[in-house]
This record gives C-alpha cells, structure tokens and sequence, in this order.
C-alpha cells in the first residue's frame, strides 16, 4: 500500500504593486526539516498559507521569527490555529507591559483606547436591545418565551423576602434617626411624614434598584457569560437569531415590570417599620396613619414608580451587556457577575440624581 510523501515546507514571495508583500506558505513544517530562508523588504507584509498540509511549533517559530520587526503584519488569512500559535508565541517573547513601567501619558493612552471600545460595545448593545424591543412592539421579534414566567418568579416573587426585609429595616431607621431630631422641636408627629414620603418618592424605588442589580443583574450576566463559554449565543447566531432579542429582550422585561412592584411593596413595609419606632415613642398608630395617608399624594407615589421602572431596565439591561461581552472562561463569567452589579448600581445613582434634577425643575 503506498504511503504519501510529505512535501517539504516551501515560501514563495510576491510583491505587490502597491509595496505590500504576500509570503505564501506551503507544505508540511516539522522540527526535523529544514526551514527555508527568506528577506522581505518594505514593512507591510501579508502571510498566506496554500496547500498548507501539516505543521507544527516549528512553523508558528520561524513565522515569528522572520517577521517580528515588520510594522504591519497581516496574518488574518492564516488558520486560526496557527494564528493563536504566532501570538502566543510573540506574548510569551514580550510580554505586556506592567502599569508600573508605562509613562503617566501611555497609561491615560491605554485607558483611553480601553475605554472607547468598552462606549463602543455598550452603544452596539443598547441599539441592539432598543431595536429587539421595537420588534417586540411591531410584533416581528423572535423571543424565547417559554422560561418568560420563571424569569418573572425569580426576579418579582423570589426577591420578596429580602425586600421586606430591608424595606422593614430601612424605615424603622428613618423613624429613628427622625425622632431624634423632632423630638427637640416638639414636632414628632412629622416622623410619619418623613417616612412616608421618603420611601414612596425615593427610597422604595432606590433600594429595590439596589437589590436587583445584587440579585438579577450578577445572575444574568453568570448565565450570558456561561452561554460564551459553551457557545450557545454562536448557535444561535448560526441559526440567524440574535441572542440580544432572543434572550435579553424578555429578560430586561421581566425585570422591568417587577421591580416597580417590589418598589411599592417596600415603600408600604417601609411605612410599617417607621411606624413600629413612632408608636413605640411618642405617637398612636392612628396619628402615624393619617399623617402618612396625607404625606403620600398620588404625585410622590408616581415620582417613585417612574423611578422604579427605569431602574429595573437599568439592572435588567447592565446584567445582560456584561454578561454578552464577558469573556469565555470561568475567570472571565466571574468578572461578569461583579462587574454588571458596579454598572448596574452606578447607573442607578446617577439615573436618580438626573431624575432629581428635573423633577425638580417641573416642580413634580
């Protein structure tokens, strides 16, 4: 039976008209063989591989090796194999340069560079959620709604208990720190007001932002940065779907329509808590009740729902923009997780800091 001879590892170099120079590679590269020479003049340089058989390190090598000087080095037509091999080959020569080494100006430069790519991916994710919800509403969206429900139930029903309780807690600390203060005044009776109007027009809609970005946002990010690893999200995209409206789309709207729901059930709890501290003090339970019906108008309790409403995008969508940019190892789902809760929160305090500001310039 015949066996092929393996051909032996050739270049050939052309130039084109316009100075770049094209180095075709072909044959079998193995350590026992003989590697060709070659010189390349002119500094851009483009490598091609035909009839490219077999290869090993010592191919990756004499790439490296032939061509670490050039200043424009084109190798994207290159296997991606052999194309990992080159920059592992070329970071473990010269590896990347520590922050302690690099002049104050190179490291504003590399956060600068850093920076535009990460405004650059965010704005692509966010046209691509603000065009999967357009789709939703014209009807055209292809969404995953069969786990629809669950994403619900995790996001609204589970989160319950831990609302209550900080909602409980939050308001009994207002109502004391509020006693202390009106007490020396002799208008204690406005501790109900306080409360009431703090957890409804504020802190009702800011802590459940608050938990959503703990809860929802790490949990979404942990499940995108997974399907990267396992390459599901690249399954679907094989199959024409994109895995922002498929899978972020009902996400983000799931936990948009819960949080303002958990935002009003701990302003409520939060009242309770003020009034456990108020009643045990200086006031009934009826005082405290009608001071708070009164403190409550249906303007704070609609500054608090528009609050809550954009915050629970906010959590929603940060979960998801980390997680489908994460990178594909465990390391990277891990950062993920951590880094979707910092977005989520910081937009969240920034978002209520502009929302203050025009709420306050309409008088509303």
């Amino acid at each position: 039976m015949s066996q092929t001879v393996p051909k032996a590892p050739l270049v050939r170099t052309d130039v084109q008209i316009d100075g770049l120079a094209v180095v075709v590679i072909s044959g079998t590269w193995k350590l026992h063989d003989a590697l060709p020479d070659i010189t390349v003049k002119g500094d851009r340089v483009k490598v091609l591989a035909e009839g490219l058989e077999d290869f090993d390190s010592s191919l990756p090598a004499w790439i490296y090796g032939n061509f670490k000087n050039i200043r424009q080095l084109d190798l994207s037509q290159l296997p991606p194999r052999l194309q990992a091999l080159v920059n592992l080959a070329e970071k473990s020569t010269h590896p990347e340069k520590s922050g302690e080494h690099e002049s104050l100006l190179e490291q504003f430069g590399t956060w600068g560079v850093e920076s535009s790519s990460s405004w650059s991916r965010a704005l692509d994710h966010i046209g691509q959620t603000a065009w999967g919800f357009l789709r939703l509403v014209i009807g055209r969206a292809r969404i995953n709604w069969s786990d629809f429900s669950l994403q619900l139930q995790t996001t609204g029903v589970d989160a319950l208990p831990i609302v209550a309780l900080l909602g409980f807690l939050t308001g009994l600390i207002m109502a004391y720190v509020g006693l202390i203060q009106l007490r020396s005044v002799g208008a204690t009776v406005y501790v109900a007001n306080l409360v009431s109007l703090a957890m409804s027009r504020e802190m009702g809609a800011l802590m459940t932002g608050v938990i959503a970005c703990g809860r929802t946002s790490t949990a979404y990010a942990s499940q995108f940065g997974s399907m990267n690893v396992n390459q599901e999200t690249d399954a679907l995209r094989v199959l024409g779907i994109n895995p922002v409206e498929y899978l972020g789309v009902p996400r983000i709207l799931a936990v948009t329509l819960m949080v303002p729901l958990l935002a009003v059930f701990a302003a409520f709890i939060g009242v309770f808590g003020g009034m456990v501290v108020a009643c045990a003090g200086d006031l009934s339970v009826s005082q405290y009740l009608t001071q708070a019906v009164r403190a409550i108008t249906f303007k704070s309790f609609m500054v608090g729902f528009i609050k809550a409403i954009a915050f629970g995008f906010i959590a929603g969508w940060s979960g998801c923009y980390r997680g489908s940019v994460a990178k594909r190892s465990a390391l990277g789902v891990g950062e993920a997780a951590t880094s979707a809760a910092v977005l989520g929160i910081t937009l969240i305090v920034i978002a209520d800091a502009i929302f203050a500001v025009i709420f306050n310039l309409f008088n509303f």
